[in-house]
């Protein structure tokens, strides 16, 4: 194309693309020629259309031309703008009908992109590591590859122009309506999402790339997983549906949070490197319908350290794993001292107890939890009984939680556990009912210093520049550590100790501060009382006697300085001539 302009001193001129400037005694000139911007484009012709091979301009706003010499562009080509960074949108012209594969793969800083309404294909990766925040696909397009737009994390919707398209958006899930395949996952922000009933198959690669994919639901209509299907999303558990038979190729490929996944006994195949990377994955019961299992379906799951197969011993060349035991039910077949490169062991099916609930002391009014721990690849049920025949609970609920706990509820407990293939008890955990003693927690200051002297504890509420402090008591030492308590109700949320003493000491001093058991004694002044503790967990005739405490009033308190550092104490009180 040949432009001719003329320019004079002071006068206007009109440019074929609409656009003034003016000449004067300093002349700006503004002007886009088509020739320039064909230049930008590296490109080939095939059968008089114009294939884009590539750009070489400055990047930005990128508008690809329609023509180039007189000939249309029909086609972006492969990898045609392939990691050109700088490119911050694109506009598609009408003419093209078709975008190729990787066409705009890691074009980190595009994030608009207009498709002409004329493109019937978009190949494999085209728009894959895009910053795009949303993507219009027109009514035309007929044929969409995998992955387009893998790893776009600023994704946030997908918008289909027609409702006669061959493509359909539901909660922002790209999916093919004739085939009922789904496609495409916008860039990891969908957190959880809910297959169609109409959906009978998950494309290649259709959520490769959502790490914000945490929950999937998958209907029985869904019949197969493609090649990486979820490769590098972010499941943390998956029920697979009875209808799939086959786990394909790196379906589950560098699923990185999955801590759980079910399979169902109607899968025969699990492929290659089908759980690849799944780091999170403890433990996979394995059907005893699967007869083979791909190289490396668990490779480089390192904290994979148990299989248990419910069949007989499928076919397989590795399984690629360091710390795994393979684990095989009894009756089964074809089990050596290794499977798959791994030691095997026989399943031991049945519950295994490993804490049983512990026999324990109460006072009545208060209240009383009893625990089990126990382990088994089989969902566990649990029945609590009381004297082995009062059932008190049955479900899931590994605890027993008695709130306001009575004298008629002393007596031995126990728990059943449950699956499917049999049932432990546990031994009686015995629980004692006891009288209430009336005690609460005080704090006691413990000095520490010369025999003999005579030592004052003082407390203050804050330490301010100048806080206040006010006597709490005086302590004689007579060799041992004294106690001088606070019985201050109610006490505020903080306090702070201090001791002094004139002089010099003899023996450097030191504080110690512990919340002692402050217990009430009452009887007949005159008379005596025997205070005996009791641990709260353990035997329950495991009484200690404290002391033997004469009263000088109808209720006084005893201080069992003894108790801090021990397990938790009970108490009782026993009257004395």
């Amino acid at each position: 194309m040949n432009t001719n302009i003329t320019f004079s001193k002071g006068s206007w001129i009109q440019l074929n693309q609409h656009r003034a400037v003016r000449a004067g005694m300093l002349l700006l000139l503004l002007l886009t020629l088509p020739g320039v911007v064909q230049a930008q484009f590296t490109y080939t012709n095939n059968n008089s259309t114009i294939t884009i091979t590539g750009y070489t301009g400055p990047g930005g706003a990128v508008t690809i031309p329609s023509v180039i010499n007189g000939l249309p562009v029909t086609t972006i080509g492969v990898s045609a703008f392939y990691n050109l960074y700088n490119i911050t949108s694109v506009t598609i012209p009408t003419s093209v009908t078709s975008i190729k594969q990787r066409a705009f793969d890691h074009c980190i800083g595009l994030t608009s992109v207009t498709i002409g309404n004329s493109v019937t294909n978009i190949g494999d990766y085209a728009f894959q590591n895009c910053s795009l925040t949303s993507v219009t696909i027109p009514a035309s397009v007929t044929s969409i590859g995998k992955g387009p737009l893998n790893f776009c994390t600023n994704l946030m919707a997908i918008t289909v122009e027609a409702l006669n398209s061959a493509y359909s958006s539901v909660d922002g899930v790209l999916f093919n309506k004739s085939q009922v395949t789904l496609i495409q996952c916008p860039g990891g922000k969908v957190g959880s999402y809910a297959v169609p009933n109409s959906v009978t198959s998950i494309a290649d690669w259709a959520f490769h790339g959502c790490p914000s994919l945490s929950n999937i639901m998958i209907p029985n209509s869904v019949t197969n997983f493609g090649q990486g299907a979820f490769e590098y999303c972010g499941l943390t558990s998956l029920m697979i549906p009875n209808s799939i038979t086959s786990i394909g190729i790196e379906t589950f490929c560098a699923c990185w949070s999955l801590t759980n996944v079910m399979i169902p006994n109607s899968v025969t195949d699990i492929g290659q490197e089908a759980f690849y990377e799944c780091t999170r994955l403890t433990s996979v019961t394995i059907p005893a319908s699967v007869t083979n299992i791909g190289a490396g379906a668990f490779t480089s799951c390192d904290n994979l350290t148990e299989l248990y197969f419910e069949g007989n011993a499928p076919s397989t060349s590795s399984l690629y794993l360091n710390n795994a035991t393979v684990y095989y039910s009894p009756g089964t077949t074809g089990w050596g001292p290794t499977f798959g490169g791994c030691p095997t062991a026989l399943w031991t099916q049945v519950p295994t107890i490993q804490t049983p609930p512990q026999t324990q002391t109460a006072e009545a009014t208060s209240a009383v939890g009893l625990r089990v721990k126990a382990s088994s690849p089989l969902p566990l049920f649990y029945f609590w009984y009381l004297n082995h025949t009062n059932l008190l609970s049955s479900g899931t609920n590994w605890q027993l939680d008695l709130p306001n706990v009575q004298f008629a509820q002393s007596g031995a407990y126990t728990v059943e556990i449950r699956n499917e293939l049999g049932t432990v008890t546990s031994v009686p955990a015995i629980l004692n009912v006891i009288a209430p003693v009336e005690r609460r927690p005080v704090p006691g200051v413990k000095v520490t210093g010369a025999t003999a002297s005579l030592w004052n504890v003082d407390y203050a509420d804050s330490l301010t520049p100048a806080p206040t402090w006010t006597p709490l008591g005086s302590v004689n030492l007579t060799g041992t550590p004294q106690y001088c308590f606070d019985l201050t109700l109610p006490l505020p949320p903080q306090r702070f100790y201090r001791g002094w003493q004139t002089g010099t000491p003899g023996v450097v001093p030191s504080l110690d501060l512990h919340l002692v058991p402050a217990i009430t004694l009452t009887g007949s002044i005159g008379h005596s009382v025997r205070l005996d503790y009791i641990n709260q967990y353990g035997p329950i005739d495991a009484w200690a006697t404290l002391a033997t405490v004469p009263l000088t009033n109808t209720s006084q308190l005893y201080f069992d300085i003894s108790a801090p550092g021990q397990p938790p104490r009970l108490y009782r009180l026993v009257p004395s001539p």
